[in-house]
């Protein structure tokens, strides 16, 4: 963990974080950015570490510059539930105290801005491009999570993983082809993609084998894949890749 950040400094960690154009960030002028960087703590969480428990009072908030994070929960049988993805430029944490649902760990190594949950607060009351920004957040996540629902509970698990193969390039490493199509690399681990669309590894390794025989992907290694028709991959898929 590193010492809070000061003026200059704060601005220039910012311009070269992977989340200053995106999420909470992007919405932020340079002032306000810089505001907010002097109170943060720089902190790094390896893949698969945990940030906060499940059913724990967590006492800071965070904003992450590169990497990713995964909301889970679990079932009273023990089942694991993926119920959403935290991207650079989101914000993770309380300003209201109190137990949390959901634990948060790193899907991949993870760096994260820091901030006690009192000094956030604070910034929050002084800052309005940030109350703001906030305030967008929370409307994003409420259709990201509307629309989870939607597709957990109106399609089955092959169309669900038809849908996460379309939504993917907007967070994950995607190269575009001449020829419509692309590549993406997933970095999510197939129990994770699973524990996400509700369903076992097993569905999503014979779904992806299928995708391959129909044309629709081809499957480059275990995390690339090459996404030929996209058209073809959202039929049916409409509300939810095009909402």
């Amino acid at each position: 963990m590193t010492a809070p950040l000061r003026n200059a400094e704060a601005i220039l960690h910012c311009a070269g974080c992977a989340g200053r154009n995106h999420g909470v960030c992007g919405s932020l002028s340079d002032r306000t950015l810089a505001r907010v960087a002097q109170r943060a703590r720089a902190i790094s969480v390896a893949a698969n570490d945990r940030l906060c428990e499940e059913d724990v009072t967590c006492h800071h908030i965070a904003l992450v510059q590169s990497g990713m994070l995964r909301m889970q929960s679990h079932s009273l049988a023990g089942r694991r539930k993926i119920t959403g993805l935290v991207v650079p430029g989101d914000s993770i944490g309380q300003i209201i105290r109190g137990t949390r649902d959901t634990a948060i760990e790193a899907v991949i190594d993870t760096r994260l801005c820091l901030f006690e949950s009192a000094n956030f607060a604070q910034l929050i009351e002084q800052e309005p491009e940030l109350r703001r920004a906030l305030c967008h957040q929370a409307e994003n996540w409420t259709e990201k999570a509307r629309r989870l629902s939607l597709l957990l509970g109106a399609y089955g698990p092959a169309s669900r993983l038809r849908a996460l193969l379309l939504l993917a390039p907007s967070i994950m490493p995607w190269k575009a082809l001449p020829d419509g199509g692309g590549v993406l690399t997933m970095l999510l681990p197939r129990q994770d993609i699973a524990d996400l669309i509700a369903t076992t590894q097993e569905t999503v390794s014979r779904s992806l084998h299928q995708f391959q025989k129909d044309g629709l992907i081809d499957i480059l290694n275990a995390r690339q894949f090459r996404l030929n028709d996209l058209e073809a991959l959202s039929e049916g898929l409409e509300e939810i890749v095009h909402h």
